[in-house]
Parts: C-alpha cells; structure tokens; sequence
C-alpha cells in the first residue's frame, strides 16, 4: 500500500515560523526554540503544549545542527511539507496572473528571494526546473514567509509545465541579458509566465525555443547581467504595474 504520509521539512527564521504557525499550525510536528525567544514564541509553544506537540528549548550547536543552518534566528520548526501544488489548479484560475519558471536556479538564497518577490507582486506560482528535491531551511528563511503565501512546483522536466501554462492562455516569456525585445516597450500579457535561467549557464536552447516572446531589461551595459532574484523583481513589478493601471 502507498504511503499518503507527507515529507517533513525544516522551518527557520522568525517570519518563516511565524508565517507557518499562522497559516498551517495542524501541519507542526516539533518545534526548536532559544531560551532567548521563548517569550516571542510563547503563543507557539502553548500551541505545542496543548496540542501534545513536541518542543524544545535548545542551545546554538543543537539548533545548528537540527536546522542545517547557521542563520536559524533562534527557532526551528519542524512541519509537514505543504500539500503538493496542482499546476492544473493555479492556471485554471481566471483573470490576469503571472507564474515564474526558474530553469536550473538552485541558489537558496536566490530562491527565497524569488518567491518573497513573488508573493509581494502577486504571483500565483514559482516552478522549479531541475535537482532540487527539497526548500532548504535557508529558503524558508531568506523567503521570510512567502513559501506559505505562493506555491511552489520543483520538476525535474519544465517543458511539460510551461506547454500546460500555455495551453491556459499564459504566454511564455524568456528572459536574456543581451538579446530580446525592451521589457519597457512591450504591452505585457495579462497572464504571463516569465522564464529566467541560472545565473551562470542561463536559460537552455530547448525551453529558450519555446517562448512565446523574449524580453530583456535595458540598462547601462557596465555589468553583464543583473542578478536573477533581481531580474526577476523588475519583471514582477513591471507586471504588476501595467496590469495594475490597464
């Protein structure tokens, strides 16, 4: 028999505990606390407590070595991984909206980033293309409460994803450093999902192929390229300010 049981996943941060507490507190399973934001957390910890969940008031090494991260910000707690995103789901809502397609960005800094950009932009959903199996602690905790407000789909194939998107009426737009049209000279698709690829090998030739339009952010030239959180920001705002005024 298939198991239905969910994966666990390492929370860290105190917006990203904070956020998950607020939005799924059934999901909790244990939480790691510094005697030093005992106080903050006391609402959580009464929520452990009356719900015969498992706390812990522990030191810097334990809440290092639990969390896999030395940023941890004095808590850590342990949920069960968000329900699945269905893709399906998210396109199939109607009206103007805007997904992200990061093709080979593992970066968890970059990743937190991108989905605290997301949610600030109003974007439905961040897919994933490639190893990741997994949100690290770190992007919990760089996304300081976003992973619980837009969905995520890692994959290992996006192509499939972006056809599904398409299909829906989202028109697939690549992103380059040095070739594309204007981002500011283009009237914007009302339902628009933005390809971007890692910072280093960019976008491959296959996905880049199926864009439906390629767009490039004017600037002065004294750098190659922006970083692609921050490439992503101008695009979501971009977005989000023409739909905004249309």
């Amino acid at each position: 028999m298939e198991s239905n049981k969910r994966e666990e996943s390492k929370i860290c941060g105190k917006h990203a505990s904070r956020a998950v507490f607020a939005r799924r507190p059934g999901d909790i399973i244990r939480v790691f606390v510094s005697e030093k934001m005992t106080q903050e957390f006391g609402d959580l910890l009464k929520f452990c407590a009356q719900n015969h969940m498992a706390y812990r008031v522990a030191g810097e090494a334990e809440l290092e070595k639990v969390s896999g991260a030395r940023h941890h910000e004095g808590i850590c707690v342990v949920a069960n991984a968000p329900a699945p995103m269905v893709l399906a789901d998210v396109v199939a809502a109607p009206g103007p909206g805007l997904i992200l397609a990061l093709d080979g960005v593992a970066n968890p800094h970059n990743i937190g980033t991108l989905l605290r950009t997301a949610a600030h932009f109003g974007g439905r959903a961040v897919l994933v293309g490639g190893p990741l199996r997994r949100l690290s602690p770190a992007v919990y905790r760089t996304a300081e409460g976003a992973a619980e407000h837009v969905g995520v789909l890692l994959t290992d194939d996006l192509a499939p994803l972006l056809t599904q998107c398409s299909e829906a009426g989202f028109k697939v737009c690549a992103t380059s450093s040095h070739k594309g049209r204007d981002l500011y000279e283009q009237a914007l698709p009302p339902r628009m999902c933005i390809l971007l690829g890692a910072e280093r090998d960019g976008l491959s030739d296959a996905l880049t192929a199926t864009a439906d339009q390629h767009l490039c952010i004017p600037g002065t030239s004294a750098v190659e390229s922006l970083n692609v959180a921050s490439s992503a920001a101008v695009f979501l705002a971009e977005h989000w300010r023409t739909q905004a005024s249309s």
